[in-house]
């Protein structure tokens, strides 16, 4: 078939041409679900039920801590208290002299990932900080897929964490700038910006290659946010081995 043999007000019809063929009574089939996405991004979303009892134990502690701790080189925000590049010695909760407090994380995070993955596995976890906003702090754009060897997940602990004046994580989508390339329309209902709904307690794991960020937000000195982050490579799942 020939392009001038199409008739249809969508294709092969010049802009300036005012004869549109109808489309009215043209038969098709609609089903509910015409709208569909492909290649989703998978993020896993827990929450752990006792987080009472990890505040008890270290919100008053980290808070102390962080007082003493430095912006790491790099980054650009000029205002965050973070153990990314290590805590004060001696005092240390994660890989310290005294595993105690470790020891009750790892308990909680180990259950959490037990519960995500749906095979055999064996993961190794290379970084894990802690992240303290009480006045206005912030954190730009960024992703973990930097660190020493390479990681394939991350995980956020939102062990203080106030969705009413807390500020949320916000997420970018991987392919902002490729779906410029096209149009999305309305009823996709579409943002490059997304913000899981978040409470006290809870425990996401998500790609490092996603890209997040934490907005400037009002000073809380009564109600600090505080986050333990960490990140970790699979070195075996289902058999297959990626320690390379």
């Amino acid at each position: 078939m020939r392009s001038k043999d199409i008739k249809s007000p969508i294709n092969f019809i010049k802009s300036d041409n005012s004869k549109q063929v109808p489309t009215e009574n043209v038969p098709l089939g609609i089903p509910s679900n015409f709208v569909r996405q492909i290649f989703p991004i998978t993020y896993y979303h827990l929450s752990i039920t006792d987080n009472d009892t990890l505040k008890e134990l270290l919100v008053n502690k980290i808070v102390e801590d962080a007082k003493s701790l430095k912006v790491p080189d790099g980054w650009f925000t000029n205002k965050l208290m973070t153990s990314f590049d290590g805590e004060p010695q001696g005092n240390e909760i994660f890989f310290g002299k005294n595993d105690k407090l470790q020891k009750e994380l790892e308990k909680r995070y180990g259950a959490c990932i037990n519960a995500v993955f749906d095979a055999p596995y064996k993961i190794d976890i290379d970084e894990i900080w802690y992240n303290v906003y009480i006045n206005g702090e912030w954190q730009e754009d960024h992703d973990h897929v930097g660190g020493p060897y390479g990681s394939h997940y991350s995980c956020i602990h939102f062990l203080s964490f106030n969705p009413e004046i807390h500020q949320p994580v916000e997420f970018r989508d991987p392919l902002a700038q490729l779906r410029n390339l096209s149009v999305e329309l309305d009823r996709n209902d579409y943002s490059h910006i997304w913000c899981p709904h978040i409470k006290e307690g809870d425990f996401i794991m998500f790609p490092s290659y996603l890209s997040h960020c934490v907005k400037p937000g009002k000073p809380t000195p009564d109600y600090p946010r505080i986050t333990i982050a960490f990140n970790f490579r699979v070195l075996n799942y289902q058999g297959n081995m990626y320690n390379d």
